[in-house]
């Protein structure tokens, strides 16, 4: 029996082939796998594969940055280039750390909402316990959504939260962080909404966060090491903002 061609293969054989010479995390792997669903390429013949056809696909989907993450996904997966958009800064009309604060003070979720709030934490890495030294947190695993396997996180390191915090994560116990990642994403929607008027995904949290070590003064190598990036340029360039109100009072001192 002759073995098929690439042109013969669907795009899931042909991703599948790929994947297998790569060493890539769990979570990457399923997000790769789910482009493919999502866009119901599966099954489709990746001899008849071409860039205007994944264009069109992609066209299906409703916000930028989604689509600017399938498109990535499909260059990976099946080694087509497609032009893919820049990422664009999100800004995001943040409450304070004093109306979160309250807002998740009485709430199942609080575990959950002030390891985002004060460790930077993403869902993912919220979901389960992380070892905790002092008032060190060090950020090494993360629950996957879907497969709710325990993996390596996007991005892993050490992060100092406030004493009274570290005392209250250190005496939680791990079963209370573990909770599924859909109903941790919808609580804290809901009770934002309930709460403040304002329907917050949990991710702003994180956001909050950074913008609160901002606010405070820390100097761009403080928030790369709080926010566990590689570089300067992703904190400045996606988790802080030009506020007009902060450019208002700059203003109003400039040159007194």
């Amino acid at each position: 029996m002759k073995e098929q061609s690439a042109e013969q293969r669907t795009c899931l054989q042909v991703a599948l082939e790929r994947l297998e010479e790569r060493s890539i995390k769990e979570s990457t792997y399923v997000s790769y796998l789910k482009t493919l669903r999502l866009l119901n390429l599966e099954d489709f013949p990746y001899g008849k594969l071409s860039p205007r056809i994944l264009s069109q696909r992609l066209s299906t989907v409703l916000t930028d940055s989604t689509r600017r993450k399938h498109a990535i996904n499909l260059r990976a997966t099946l080694g087509v280039k497609i032009p893919v958009a820049k990422a664009k800064q999100k800004e995001y009309e943040l409450p304070t750390v004093a109306e979160l604060h309250q807002t998740f003070e009485d709430s199942v979720y609080r575990i959950h909402a002030f390891t985002m709030l004060y460790a930077g934490a993403r869902i993912s890495e919220s979901l389960l316990k992380q070892p905790i030294k002092g008032n060190v947190i060090t950020f090494d695993r993360q629950r996957v959504h879907l497969t709710y396997e325990i993996t390596s996180p996007k991005t892993s390191g050490p992060v100092v939260v406030p004493e009274w915090f570290a005392r209250e994560y250190q005496a939680t116990d791990p079963k209370d962080f573990e909770r599924g990642h859909p109903t941790v994403y919808k609580g804290i929607r809901r009770r934002t909404l309930k709460m403040l008027g304002v329907e917050m995904n949990p991710h702003m949290l994180r956001h909050a966060f950074c913008m609160a070590l901002v606010d405070m003064g820390a100097n761009p190598r403080i928030l790369m090491a709080q926010m566990r990036h590689q570089s300067v340029e992703v904190s400045l360039q996606f988790y802080t903002q030009a506020r007009n109100t902060d450019i208002q009072a700059l203003m109003e001192r400039f040159g007194k």
